[in-house]
């Protein structure tokens, strides 16, 4: 079978039948992409997780009126801890500013009506790695029972449900994937089924003049696999576009509430997604073809 014979007979046959392939093309898009936008929200959250140190970090609020020796007594209570690596002491005019940093103008101008005193004074605990959730919420109380502290935040449970919704993300995605190949080979099989039907006559000709099954096959493969990578090329252009679009607006919120910006996907993600859709289209065509090309 000639691969370059092949291709020239699939585009032929693919600018007669163009309605036919283009609806097939639409709809495996809309698959892709919706896996695509999984996978991207999944990886900023993991940032997200990442860049918080997942449990590995305190917030001690320190009581209005504390005064210097007992913030200082505190930070050296703390740092004198084995699972402490780091102790930063936030004032109240600091934290209003680290408040800020991230936003845009608009969004820093109007934030900036927000009264000073809502913003308290803390020491900012960083723990080692490994540090146990059980144990990190011991140090809080520790910590907790100083004159000079008014509350101690170990983010636990907000870790708890970060981790929860990471792990229902990435079931989510490989539920995604599976639904994704099948809708590939439900798609590109029938897509191909409806195409031997209509050339039906011309392949029982070919076969009259001695044509082979790989030369019959070949041309119903190349359409499948250009069926399967124009839909990935077309989702990750779409999903690329739309974040450039939106990723300043999404910078902006995403720094203001987590002090991290927006994370693409890895360009070798791009790839795989094409070299995926390809081979599930050309695979989706082969089983179509074993089924129902009966010459």
């Amino acid at each position: 079978m000639s691969l370059a014979n092949s291709i020239t007979r699939a585009a032929r046959s693919m600018r007669e039948e163009a309605r036919l392939h283009l609806v097939a093309i639409s709809s495996l898009t809309i698959a892709f992409l919706g896996l695509g936008l999984t996978l991207l929200v999944s990886a900023n959250v993991e940032s997200v997780a990442d860049a918080w140190g997942r449990s590995a970090r305190i917030s001690v609020f320190l009581r209005d009126g504390a005064a210097a020796s007992e913030v200082e007594e505190l930070r050296m209570a703390i740092e004198g801890l084995p699972e402490v690596s780091a102790v930063d002491h936030l004032t109240a005019a600091e934290a209003r500013e680290s408040f800020f940093e991230g936003g845009t103008a608009d969004e820093a101008t109007a934030l900036r009506s927000i009264p000073a005193d809502a913003f308290p004074a803390s020491l900012e605990v960083e723990l080692t790695a490994g540090v146990a959730s059980t144990r990190s919420a011991e140090i809080g109380e520790r910590i907790a029972q100083f004159s000079a502290v008014d509350e101690v935040e170990t983010y636990q449970g907000w870790f708890g449900r970060l981790e929860s919704l990471l792990t229902a993300g990435r079931n989510l995605a490989i539920g995604l994937s599976l639904l994704v190949l099948l809708s590939v080979l439900l798609v590109v099989g029938n897509t191909i089924r409806l195409a031997v039907a209509g050339r039906k006559d011309e392949i029982e000709v070919m076969k009259l003049c001695g044509a082979d099954d790989a030369f019959v096959r070949g041309p119903f493969l190349v359409e499948g696999g250009v069926q399967g990578f124009a839909a990935a090329f077309l989702s990750m252009s779409l999903l690329t576009l739309g974040f450039l679009l939106l990723r300043d607006h999404l910078d902006a919120t995403l720094a203001a509430l987590a002090g991290v910006r927006t994370v693409f996907l890895p360009p070798l993600f791009a790839v795989g997604v094409l070299v995926a859709g390809t081979l599930a289209g050309v695979l989706g065509s082969a089983l179509s073809l074993r089924r129902y090309l009966t010459v």
